[in-house]
């Protein structure tokens, strides 16, 4: 863990942050209730979802790095967009030494499996199916053209659309109840649209967008901010669902 990605808590009180192992602190700060969904985006300063390269990489530091590995510890699954998937290069997730031995505490693995939202099902080559599964629906291609070794990870929610309500509904039934979606903007505008969205977990980044690149939804106002952190230009927000 870099020393060199100190965060500071300026809401709801003031308090530093610095890096450790397990993030301890940090985990506590974005504990992950059972049953709840949470949405977890970077946005550039003026509100794209990615860099000049086309993808977040060009957007991250090591100051967000340290929220998205801690979210990603906290988390059964992380649902992310087909295209998004390719546009990132996702891999099977794996988390530093620390974190994974903390995260062995409540979860059955040292890193959460993806679960992709696709139609065709083309994914990224670094995703496999022991850490992968398939969300889509009746009439697409993913949901019957799959090779043999998906056919056990492909899971159908709804006939001529995806419905993301039966898709959570699925994931739950299978242990994963504890979510964090990825993105890309359109997915989390879906989710945010169908209020299935318990937390959002919003970065904004100190880097500009890409020319091409698609906005990044706001923090609802039905949200209330339990906390803000800042750190070398980077400022981090938890919205919570209004009780």
């Amino acid at each position: 863990m870099s020393a060199a990605a100190p965060l500071f808590q300026t809401h709801p009180v003031r308090t530093s942050l610095p890096a450790q192992a397990d993030e301890a602190a940090l985990r506590h700060l974005y504990s992950h209730a059972p049953g709840t969904v949470r949405l977890g985006m970077i946005r550039s300063v003026d509100g794209l979802a990615a860099g000049p390269d086309g993808s977040s990489r060009s957007l991250n530091g090591p100051e967000d790095l340290r929220i998205l590995r801690t979210l990603r510890a906290n988390a059964d699954v992380v649902l992310v967009g087909a295209r998004t998937a390719r546009q990132e290069r996702y891999r099977d997730l794996s988390l530093p030494s620390g974190l994974a031995e903390a995260r062995a505490t409540d979860h059955p693995s040292s890193a959460p499996p993806v679960a992709v939202v696709t139609a065709t099902g083309e994914l990224p080559d670094g995703l496999t199916p022991a850490h992968t599964w398939i969300l889509t629906y009746g009439g697409a291609p993913a949901a019957t053209r799959m090779p043999a070794d998906w056919h056990s990870r492909v899971l159908v929610a709804g006939n001529e659309q995806w419905d993301p309500t039966l898709a959570l509904a699925q994931l739950f039934e299978r242990g994963m109840n504890r979510v964090l979606c990825e993105g890309g903007p359109q997915l989390a505008t879906l989710l945010l649209e169908r209020d299935l969205v318990d937390d959002y977990c919003l970065t904004t980044s100190p880097h500009p967008g890409g020319a091409h690149a698609a906005a990044v939804p706001p923090l609802p106002a039905r949200m209330a901010r339990s906390h803000r952190l800042e750190g070398q230009g980077f400022s981090m927000e938890r919205g919570v669902r209004r009780r």
